[in-house]
C-alpha cells in the first residue's frame, strides 16, 4: 500500500466527523472572567449605582418642584428626557463594566467625572440650575461622595489587573452597534452645529436691532432652543462620540485628533452650560424688566453672548474639519499600545 493510500484511509479529525475537537486550556482572560469581579469593582459598581439613583431622584424632585410652582414647560420636558436617557446609559455602562468591557469602564469614568463636575458646580452655586431645598442638596451630596468613591475604586490595582486580563477579548463594541452609534453621532453633531449657527445669528440680530419686539423675540427663541435642544444635543453628541472612539480601534486617547476632539467638545459644552446659558437668562431678564434696546446693559450682554456663540461655532467647525482630515499621529499612549500589540 502506498503512502497516498495510507493518508487517504487515515481517520478524519474529530471535528470533521461531527464531534467538536477537544478545547485547549482556557486563557487568563477566560479564567479571570469566570472568577468574577474583584471586590473593588463590585464596590465601584455599587457606588456608581447609588450615585446615579441619587442624581435621578434629585432631578425628579426638581421636576416636581417646577410642576408644583406652575413653571413647568419646555425645559421640564427636556429634563425628563435627559433623566430617562442617563438612567439607561449609566445602567448600560455599569453592566459593560461587569462584563469586563474596557470601553465600558472608560465611558463610566468620563460620565461619572462629568457628574462630579456638574454636581459640584450646583452645590457651589456657580452654574447650572440652583438646588431646590435641603432634600435635593442632600441628594446632591450623596451623589457627589459616592461618585468620587466609585471613581477611585474603578482604578485600584486589583481592578486594573482584572481589566488587563479580560479586556483583550472584550475591548471593542460589535460592528453593527458601531455603525448605528456612528450614524447617530454624525446626525446629532450636524444638529448641534445647526443649532449653534442659528443661535449665533439670533444673538447678532438681537444685539444690532433697534426694535424692542424683535430683540425680545430673538432672546426668547434662544432661550427656548437652549432649554429644549442645545443641552440635550451636546450631551448626546459627547456620549455617542466617546462610544465610537473608546469602543473601536481608534481609542479615546490613542490618536491626537480624537483626543483634541474630546477636549474641545468638553470645552464647548462648558461654554454652553456655564456662559451662553447664563447670558441668555440675563438677556431675557433685562428685556422683561424693560431695559432700553440700545442700553449699556443689554449691549454688553448681547455682544458677549454673540462672541461666546461665535467661539462655540468656530470650535464645532474646527472639530468637523479634524474629523474629516484626521491629522496628527498617535499619542504616547497610542504608541505604547501599538508596541505592546506588535510583540
Amino acid at each position: 500500500m502506498s503512502t497516498t493510500d495510507q493518508t487517504e484511509r487515515r481517520p478524519a479529525p474529530a471535528s470533521r466527523r461531527g464531534r467538536p475537537a477537544p478545547a485547549g486550556p482556557p486563557g487568563p482572560g477566560a479564567a479571570a472572567r469566570a472568577a468574577g469581579l474583584p471586590t473593588a469593582l463590585r464596590w465601584a459598581y455599587l457606588m456608581v449605582i447609588v450615585a446615579t439613583l441619587s442624581a435621578i431622584a434629585s432631578n425628579v424632585f426638581e421636576i416636581a418642584h417646577q410642576v408644583e410652582t406652575s413653571v413647568a414647560g419646555a425645559a421640564t420636558t427636556g429634563d425628563l428626557v435627559l433623566t430617562i436617557a442617563f438612567c439607561a446609559l449609566f445602567g448600560f455602562f455599569a453592566e459593560m463594566l461587569r462584563a469586563g468591557r474596557q470601553w465600558g469602564r472608560v465611558l463610566l469614568t468620563i460620565f461619572t467625572s462629568l457628574g462630579i463636575a456638574f454636581t459640584g458646580a450646583g452645590l457651589l452655586q456657580i452654574g447650572g440650575r440652583p438646588l431646590v431645598g435641603p432634600l435635593q442638596g442632600g441628594l446632591a451630596v450623596v451623589s457627589l461622595v459616592t461618585s468620587v468613591a466609585g471613581l477611585v475604586l474603578l482604578f485600584v490595582p486589583s481592578a486594573n489587573r482584572w481589566m488587563a486580563q479580560v479586556r483583550g477579548t472584550a475591548r471593542t463594541i460589535p460592528q453593527r452597534m458601531r455603525k448605528a452609534v456612528l450614524t447617530t453621532h454624525v446626525a446629532i453633531s450636524v444638529g448641534w452645529l445647526g443649532l449653534v449657527t442659528g443661535m449665533f445669528a439670533m444673538s447678532v440680530a438681537g444685539a444690532t436691532t433697534g426694535s424692542a419686539e424683535q430683540q425680545a423675540a430673538m432672546y426668547r427663541t434662544m432661550s427656548l432652543l437652549d432649554e429644549i435642544f442645545l443641552g440635550m444635543t451636546s450631551m448626546f453628541a459627547l456620549i455617542t462620540g466617546i462610544t465610537v472612539s473608546a469602543g473601536t480601534k481608534w481609542g479615546l486617547m490613542r490618536r491626537r485628533w480624537v483626543t483634541v476632539k474630546f477636549f474641545v467638545t468638553m470645552g464647548v459644552m462648558m461654554l454652553g452650560f456655564g456662559v451662553i446659558h447664563q447670558y441668555i437668562l440675563e438677556a431675557n431678564e433685562l428685556v422683561e424688566a424693560g431695559a432700553a434696546v440700545r442700553g449699556a446693559e443689554l449691549n454688553r450682554v448681547g455682544w458677549s453672548m454673540a462672541g461666546s456663540a461665535a467661539l462655540a461655532l468656530c470650535s464645532l467647525v474646527f472639530m468637523t474639519a479634524v474629523s474629516t482630515y484626521k491629522p496628527w499621529g498617535p499619542t504616547r499612549w497610542g504608541r505604547r499600545h501599538t508596541s505592546k500589540t506588535a510583540r
